[in-house]
């Protein structure tokens, strides 16, 4: 049974939004390149650049972001500044 990641995604203008089934998050900074995976360990940080999240059915990138991220035991949140 392969495991996925579950991505929790706040900001102000759209509110909670959750995506399943993800496989793989590229997180591109200006300072940092992280991949995060299923079971990876846990991880705490902030980012100034750009996130792609790869799931089953989609790819969505979020480019020129500045927000705070953790992962930890599969789920992986990610709060928008604006």
């Amino acid at each position: 049974m392969q495991a996925y990641i579950t991505v929790k995604i706040f900001s102000i203008s759209n509110g909670l939004v959750i995506i399943n089934n993800v496989r793989v998050i590229r997180i591109k900074s200006k300072d940092y390149n992280i991949l995060i995976m299923p079971d990876y360990m846990p991880v705490l940080g902030e980012i100034e650049g750009r996130i792609d999240i790869e799931s089953d059915e989609s790819s969505q990138s979020f480019e020129n972001l500045h927000a705070y991220y953790v992962s930890s035991n599969n789920e992986f949140a990610l709060v928008i500044r604006e």
